[in-house]
């Protein structure tokens, strides 16, 4: 296997031009990570928000089809005004 394999365990010697560059990647690449995370589940967040608003929007839809026949919106504030259908 090679050194990059077992990277804790083995001592990579570094250049001495390099040495500094090093130190200052690995809190770089964390700092990316923990953002990156932090963006992908945001997103995540906003889809599944975005989906329960989608699907209960065609629960009211499917709602006032059956009671209606869609021919009145139902508001659960005043639906007693709604007019008598014969």
């Amino acid at each position: 296997m090679s050194a990059l394999a077992h990277r804790k365990s083995v001592e990579i010697p570094a250049s001495a031009g390099h040495a500094d560059c090093a130190a200052i990647a690995v809190p770089a690449v964390a700092f990316v990570r923990i953002l990156r995370n932090a963006i992908v589940g945001s997103a995540k967040f906003f889809v599944r928000i975005m989906q329960t608003v989608a699907e209960a929007r065609l629960h009211q839809a499917e709602i006032e089809l059956e009671l209606y026949l869609n021919r009145y919106k139902h508001s659960s504030k005043n639906d007693d005004d709604l007019p008598m259908v014969r």
